[in-house]
């Protein structure tokens, strides 16, 4: 049996962590928080939620501590599917039916989103300066709306290969933190060489291309300038315009072209990468780094994958790219708004953030002397010398660019578009 053989199950959660470009959140570093029942509103309330990987349970032990820390409060918790769970909160938000506290998207780049939610007046306002303080200046305006903040972060995670350098080192395929994006070309075929792919990807699912590309912009785009969505939206550049955004599409070609997907990557969905990644047909796939704990819990330890960034095209101009998008928010119609706030304030405090962190394999947005999980070791100088970027589609007008970019990256790879047709759709989408 391949040591990447593990449970069907276990892969789909680490899917699944893909396809939402998340396993993909917590929060932030800062004091503790309790608060008495008063009796003047419901001392229960409801929270909906998923986890990428069904077993975790992260998410309930963290609210059972609040419970523990509030005594006379409780928090009945509702667990719905990941893969449709943009879609359910956006249904029963809009219907009036969501529990006191919702999962969603920062920003505005995605399906789920927040500010959508925010300026149709569904979330509850955090106006407290708590939670503003708590929120590090990079991230904060991801979860406010005409500078109201609405959301809170449920963790930060890498976004980079999920690799299996154990298999790799006994196939001879060599690939580190110090590779450049060169390496990885000529890794590739080394490893087709062996009957295996470097990686697996999900080329039906527009969200794993995606997450492909953004990894790649994170060096050749936001790492020089960590300002491009501001010059974007100013009208200073476009995608088409900007020589990063051309190299990173480049560069998915060129992987593409080096054999470094597995053979039908245009076609295949999330079971292809099950399997492929599964049987030891591929090393590793790309999506934030929560994926790691996800396989290695899957496999009982019998695999522990580490996190690699993208190189850039010079080993000293790789930037690592990172994800503050899972979140959490009250409902504006909640009939408890101080129990939500105090809920809310504990899953941003050291407390609750840690046991997120902790339980998901993923970090506090407020790192602080918070430890890196093992699997993030071939990262670690990337945090130390801050080349480290936050996904930029979470700043993007509306989820259609990124659409545009997942769905034109499988385009470009079977020759139905240029890398030039792809920016066009992007510049298109983004309205203006």
């Amino acid at each position: 049996m391949s040591q990447f053989s593990i449970s069907r199950r276990g892969w789909l959660s680490a899917a699944a962590t893909a396809v939402a470009a998340s396993v993909v959140l917590t929060g932030c570093a800062g004091g503790s928080s309790s608060t008495e029942p008063t009796g003047a509103e419901p001392q229960t309330i409801r929270f909906s939620f998923s986890t990428a990987n069904p077993t975790d349970t992260f998410i309930q032990d963290t609210a059972a501590a609040f419970e523990k820390a509030n005594p006379g409060v409780k928090v009945e918790l509702v667990k719905l599917p990941a893969e449709t769970l943009p879609q359910t909160v956006t249904t029963q938000l809009q219907g009036g039916t969501a529990t006191d506290v919702i999962s969603v998207f920062s920003g505005q780049g995605q399906v789920g989103a927040m500010a959508g939610f925010a300026k149709a007046g569904l979330l509850l306002e955090l106006n407290d300066q708590e939670f503003s303080e708590a929120l590090p200046d990079s991230i904060e305006k991801l979860f406010q709306y005409e500078d109201k903040l609405y959301a809170v972060p449920l963790s930060s995670m890498p976004a980079g290969l999920i690799f299996n350098q154990a298999k790799a080192k006994e196939l001879g395929v060599q690939l580190d933190n110090t590779s450049t994006f060169d390496d990885v070309l000529e890794q590739c075929k080394v490893a087709r060489d062996k009957g295996v792919s470097l990686t697996a990807l999900a080329g039906t699912v527009p969200a794993n291309p995606g997450i492909l590309a953004m990894t790649l912009a994170s060096s050749t785009v936001y790492g020089p300038n960590p300002a491009w969505n501001e010059d974007r939206a100013a009208g200073k550049t476009t995608f088409s315009e900007e020589k990063g955004w051309q190299q990173a599409l480049t560069g998915v070609k060129e992987m593409f072209d080096s054999g470094c997907f597995q053979d039908g990557a245009a076609g295949a969905g999330f079971d292809v990468i099950i399997g492929s990644v599964g049987q030891g047909k591929a090393l590793g796939f790309f999506a934030p780094g929560g994926a790691a704990k996800s396989i290695a819990d899957g496999s009982k330890g019998a695999v522990n994958p580490v996190v690699l960034p993208m190189p850039g095209p010079d080993a000293t101009e790789t930037y690592l790219g990172t994800t503050a998008e899972l979140a959490l928010a009250g409902n504006a119609k909640t009939k408890s708004p101080k129990l939500v706030k105090e809920f809310l304030k504990y899953f941003s405090e050291k407390e609750g953030a840690e046991m997120v962190a902790k339980g998901q394999g993923t970090l506090p947005v407020n790192l602080g002397d918070y430890p890196l999980p093992a699997s993030y070791e071939p990262i670690a100088d990337l945090y130390k010398e801050d080349k480290v970027r936050p996904l930029g589609q979470t700043e993007w007008p509306s989820a259609k660019v990124y659409d545009s970019l997942g769905k034109g990256v499988t385009a470009m790879i079977t020759g139905q578009k240029s890398a030039e047709d792809v920016l066009k759709d992007m510049d298109s989408a983004w309205g203006n």
